[in-house]
């Protein structure tokens, strides 16, 4: 744009007349054929760009039609957390960092600040960079600023956790219109928040100021990796029910909000410049669950919502109903993420969306509709569950190991399926062809799981991981029918095969172990008076998979499933060897979070084996970490 306007200046005779993002070329007199557009960037101020919605924030309020507005911010934790594409990083930690704010602040067009990760000193020096002294009572006007700003405030609906609606005018559910007569529950951090909302709102609205303050009532949050969810997401993945409880029936109606359509309503509103402050101040944003009556929709229950994670992320649970929330164990537990999620999990409330919520007229950028999440988390649990695990890095690992009987194949299955939290399955002898389903559960879904593939060959593993699917006609027109009179045959359908993707194994290892080894291994485990089974199972691995210009199972994975194929060679190696070089294999591409332990805490564990098994010290007692 910049070469293009140096052109254009440059030019005998022409002069340049600008109007808000456009450009006109004139020349003698008259106006010529040139019409630039510049995409009217902002610069919008967010407070702790580092948290769970400060990032969501971030990633949507950026976006402008045809550019990208400029973002600055503050962090609550490390800056190294906040999104690389935050312009500056700013803080008040002394008098010349705090002016520098201060300054920032003031050039914006938008400042977004979430009670979430907010103190009220925090609000009281935004206040004041914005020419308000909200120290005094009522706030004090300090000045005029050069243009105007629109401050939005986000906050909870537990502000409004004991408010009573009026059935007559409302049957039972509340506005954006009835904030005045909003109430939190007694004796909760809740009665400050709301002190806040409306410190914010009589400091800036009122006559003459060019802060226009708008509060955004938000429902509980969900989705982009979880907030206050994220226990209960966490626990679902790991198979672990213990904070999986009912209180009470469970019939308590909670309102919630996807993150993102937050964050798009907060962009809806700031970009709408026929909100007057003075009459609109208030915007609850939560979903529209429907109900099944037409044009009737509910918040979702406490029990449909935690019913909804468990059925989608684990084995069938029956969750417990309880009379009161277990108690919080400081050693154990998060007490500050479950005291939240008790909170909210407490919510008895039926809200309406703000009429700009789920506006059909919402500007759309980029490819995704404006509101992805109308009909709330337990209609979109899919969608919320594969949001929680790629936030979190947690990675499906999928892995089958093969090889010749008694060559470690389910000692390298269990190892690796304790380690990485999946599932160990064996290979049934017979009807294996069940084992689609269970390969098919929720669980092997969203962890993955570790298979014994057996004596498996190529078309034993072909036919576990492919299956039939017609071959449809492409032309636009219908073959004509058979003619029945003549006696004709219809003609017979085409089929082809295609892979199972979604329960293809993504890691294949196939353990090399000489005969001799595995018949010792064989004597050993079941007694020599059973060496002729052993023979009868050497003899169908071989079949299957030694024999020359027969395919393998490392055939099908390589050239029909193009998954790469590890080849551990056994002779000479301890199990701790196997599964390591496994283990290293499976994170060639990065690491999995998957709530596992450490580098340091594997590599202590598999010395620790080591010296147990030899008689020595473990390292760190009198052993020495070779």
């Amino acid at each position: 744009a910049q070469a293009i306007w140096g052109r254009l200046v440059t030019r005998s005779g022409a002069g340049i007349c600008e109007s808000g993002g456009s450009v006109l070329v004139y020349q003698a007199g008259r106006c010529a054929s040139y019409l630039i557009v510049f995409p009217i960037v902002m610069r919008i101020f967010i407070h702790n760009v580092d948290t769970y919605l400060g990032k969501v924030l971030v990633n949507e309020l950026r976006k402008a039609d045809g550019g990208y507005h400029r973002i600055f911010g503050t962090v609550k934790q490390s800056a190294d957390q906040a999104p690389k594409v935050v312009k500056r990083i700013l803080s008040r930690d002394d008098l010349k960092r705090a002016n520098k704010m201060i300054e920032t602040i003031q050039s914006c067009k938008v400042v977004v600040v979430d009670l979430f990760n907010c103190t009220l000193e925090d609000i009281i020096f935004m206040m004041k960079a914005l020419k308000v002294d909200a120290t005094q009572s009522p706030p004090k006007q300090l000045g005029e600023l050069e243009s105007d700003i629109t401050f939005v405030l986000i906050s909870s609906a537990m502000v409004w956790a004991d408010t009573k609606a009026a059935p007559e005018s409302n049957g039972g559910v509340l506005r954006s219109e009835d904030f005045p007569q909003r109430k939190p529950r007694s004796g909760t951090k809740y009665e400050q928040w709301k002190e806040m909302e409306d410190l914010v709102l009589s400091g800036f609205n009122r006559e003459g100021s060019t802060v226009k303050a708008l509060v955004v009532g938000a429902g509980v949050l969900y989705g982009e990796g979880e907030d206050a969810l994220g226990t209960f997401f966490k626990d679902a993945w790991c198979g672990d029910m213990n904070h999986h409880v009912i209180l009470g029936s469970g019939t308590n109606r909670i309102p919630t909000v996807h993150s993102r359509d937050l964050a798009r309503l907060v962009r809806h509103i700031m970009d709408n410049g026929n909100i007057v402050a003075a009459e609109t101040p208030y915007f609850l944003a939560v979903d529209q669950p429907q109900t099944g009556e037409e044009g009737k929709s509910m918040p979702s229950t406490q029990a449909e919502i935690i019913k909804s994670i468990v059925d989608e992320m684990c084995d069938p649970f029956d969750v417990p109903h309880v009379e009161e929330w277990p108690k919080i164990d400081p050693e154990k537990d998060d007490v500050e993420a479950l005291t939240y999620l008790q909170e909210v999990l407490s919510l008895d409330i039926v809200m309406e969306p703000c009429a700009q919520m789920f506006d059909p007229e919402a500007p759309v950028f980029g490819d995704l509709p404006p509101w992805g999440y109308k009909e709330g988390l337990v209609k979109n649990i899919r969608k919320i569950a594969d949001e929680f695990c790629k936030e979190r890095k947690l990675r499906c690992m999928k892995i089958l190991i093969g090889g010749p009987p008694c060559s470690g194949k389910s000692t390298l299955g269990r190892n690796v399926a304790e380690h990485f939290r999946l599932p160990h399955h064996e290979l049934p002898r017979e009807g294996f062809e069940a084992l689609v389903d269970t390969l098919s559960t929720r669980v092997c879904r969203y962890r993955g799981y570790a298979l014994d593939a057996g004596l498996m060959g190529f078309a034993e593993v072909e036919r576990l991981f492919r299956f039939d699917i017609e071959v449809t006609n492409d032309d636009d027109e219908e073959p004509p029918p058979p003619n029945e009179e003549e006696g004709e045959e219809p003609p017979p359908k085409q089929y082809t095969r295609q892979l199972y993707e979604e329960i293809c194994p993504s890691y294949v290892v196939v353990l090399e172990a000489p005969r001799g080894l595995c018949e010792g291994r064989f004597r050993q485990a079941r007694g020599a008076d059973k060496i002729a089974d052993f023979e009868k199972e050497m003899i169908i691995y071989s079949e299957n998979n030694l024999v020359d210009g027969v395919h393998s199972l490392s055939d099908f994975f390589q050239e029909l499933a193009k998954c790469s194929v590890l080849n551990i060679p056994v002779a000479g190696k301890d199990e701790e060897d196997i599964f390591e070089s496994t283990r290293i294999y499976m994170e060639r591409e990065g690491r999995p979070l998957n709530y596992l332990p450490s580098e340091e805490e594997v590599s202590q564990s598999l010395l620790a084996q080591r010296a147990e098994r030899r008689g020595g010290p473990p390292p760190g007692e009198g052993g020495e970490a070779q």
